[in-house]
């Protein structure tokens, strides 16, 4: 796994370098240009970057620019470094396509977490399996177009029907909406503002803002815990992600004859 650090700060970008090489191929930056050289390079010699960790402020530029240029091309986890007070930065970052942020000073435990599970959750996203999953409940895999799969949870996309342990739930059309947008968000922070925004293309309700937290509740309950964690996590002043692994099954052909 091959990680890009765009950091300008030399002492962090060295700090960072002799924690993640414990573990990854790490690669350091310290401004856009020397970012988009990298980035060139490794799209000809076909050697991917997995993940970035760009810092907001850098030498010749803003982070911002060069996420957004990530973003138009490639949907790699980015997470930004920025400064606890700095949350106007922080949204900003989160807008352009970021799918994390991390505030300096920083615990190097969070800090590994964070990487690890956006990169299982990005190859997540690619993952199929040519077989036949049985359910408990009788349905088949290959019997659909596809699901998508999380801990417990199984979600049949062309029928939205849901199935937790294997047992069919039946959900509120906004639970199910709020359901379905969390799975495909591939476990990218989600604003409040996006997520009111999407029931109202979806489903064509007006969700207050205050009425949010009610819902997700109860989307909360139907849906249960995975292994004692709730699957949705609530970023504090910012909004929501979904806290599993998230994996993408694909029909199979030759069962859903």
């Amino acid at each position: 796994m091959r990680i890009l650090v765009i950091e300008d700060d030399v002492q962090l970008r060295t700090g960072l370098e002799e924690l993640l090489e414990q573990e990854y191929t790490v690669i350091t930056v310290g401004s856009v240009a020397e970012a988009r050289a990298i980035r060139r390079e490794a799209a000809q010699t076909e050697k991917n970057i997995d993940l970035f960790l760009l810092d907001i402020m850098l030498q010749d530029g803003l982070g911002f620019e060069l996420c957004r240029e990530i973003r138009e091309q490639e949907d790699t986890p980015v997470i930004f470094l920025t400064a606890l007070e700095d949350e106007e930065h922080t949204i900003q970052g989160l807008n352009m396509g970021g799918d994390d942020y991390i505030a300096k000073p920083f615990r190097s435990r969070e800090l590994l977490a964070r990487i690890s599970a956006h990169i299982r959750r990005h190859q997540s996203r690619y993952s199929s399996e040519a077989g036949v999953e049985k359910l408990e409940g009788g349905a088949t895999a290959g019997s659909v177009r596809g699901y998508i799969q999380s801990g417990d949870i199984c979600f049949f996309t062309k029928e939205e029907r849901v199935y937790c342990k294997g047992q069919e739930i039946s959900l509120r059309r906004v639970e199910l909406e709020l359901l379905k947008y969390f799975l495909e968000s591939r476990g990218r922070l989600l604003r409040r503002e996006q997520i009111l925004d999407y029931i109202w293309d979806s489903v064509g309700d007006i969700v207050e803002d205050n009425t949010l937290s009610v819902q997700i509740s109860r989307l909360r309950k139907q849906i249960g815990r995975y292994q004692g964690e709730e699957y949705i996590e609530t970023i504090r002043g910012i909004g929501y992600r979904w806290n599993q692994e998230i994996k993408y099954h694909k029909r199979n052909e030759e069962a859903g004859r």
